[in-house]
This record gives structure tokens, C-alpha cells and sequence, in this order.
């Protein structure tokens, strides 16, 4: 399993980037939807709503944490996140996306927002989607903060 991940690691490096080019117009729209939804559901405290985004078999990267799988272990993942921080607002942008067919890489950053509009954190985060029945859906997540130890 992990020499097959490599390897489709090694074809993506090894295309050039103008064969990735832009994702199609449905993928860059319904990405866009997607994190739209993702941070408000998170800033209305809504771990349910959040976990509705990803795959039912989707797979959450937590930094520091053990890999989570599942839409029920991903949403008990979130609403914990969001109980430690209450008031915490979160702003997502796409940086990057790249569409292979079926499968579409998001890369982009984060922000977060303390209830008294103090900056309480940011990073990056790298999400890969999925179109399964028409929808396009969170099959993988992984982030990490840019703030330092």
C-alpha cells in the first residue's frame, strides 16, 4: 500500500504543472461551495454539518493526532475542536486546485479569528475531493498551523 502511494506520488510530481492546469468549472465551484459550507458550519458550531462534506470512507490527518476514518470519527474529531475553542471563527481560502477527473487537489490556508476579533492562528491545509454519485466530496484532510511550536 505505501509503494503504491508513492508511486502515484512520483506521477504527480512528474507531470508538469501544464498538464494539471486549472480544475474544470463544476470542480472549481463546487470546491468553492464546499469550503464556503466547511466554515459555516464551523463558525455556527456545527461538527454535523461539517462531517456532511466529507466521504462516507473519508480520511482526517489531524496534525499531532492519529488518522481518523469515517464520517461519524471525523465529526466526533470536530465538535472536540470546536468545544475547545469556543467563539473561534475560521476563513478558508484555495489557493491552488487542480483537477484530475474524478479527483481534485485543493491547496490553500486558514485563518483563525478569537470571539474578541483577536488573529488566534493560521496555516495551510491540502484537501483532496472526490466526485462520487455527482457530488463532490472531502476524501482526505490534512492541515497544519504556520505558527511555530
Amino acid at each position: 500500500m505505501r509503494s503504491a502511494a508513492l508511486v502515484v506520488c512520483a506521477a504527480l510530481l512528474a507531470f508538469p504543472s501544464t498538464l494539471l492546469g486549472q480544475a474544470d468549472p463544476d470542480a472549481q465551484v463546487a470546491v468553492k461551495e464546499g469550503g464556503m459550507a466547511w466554515a459555516a458550519a464551523w463558525n455556527a458550531g456545527n461538527a454535523a454539518g461539517i462531517a456532511a462534506l466529507y466521504s462516507d470512507d473519508a480520511t482526517l490527518l489531524p496534525p499531532g493526532g492519529i488518522e481518523l476514518q469515517g464520517r461519524a470519527a471525523i465529526e466526533a474529531f470536530w465538535q472536540s475542536q470546536i468545544d475547545a475553542a469556543p467563539g473561534v471563527t475560521v476563513k478558508l481560502e484555495t489557493k491552488e486546485l487542480h483537477n484530475l477527473g474524478e479527483v481534485a487537489v485543493e491547496v490553500g490556508s486558514y485563518a483563525n479569528t478569537g470571539p474578541d476579533g483577536e488573529h488566534v492562528g493560521h496555516g495551510k491545509y491540502l484537501v483532496v475531493w472526490m466526485l462520487k454519485d455527482g457530488t463532490w466530496q472531502m476524501a482526505r484532510d490534512i492541515w497544519n498551523s504556520s505558527m511555530g511550536q
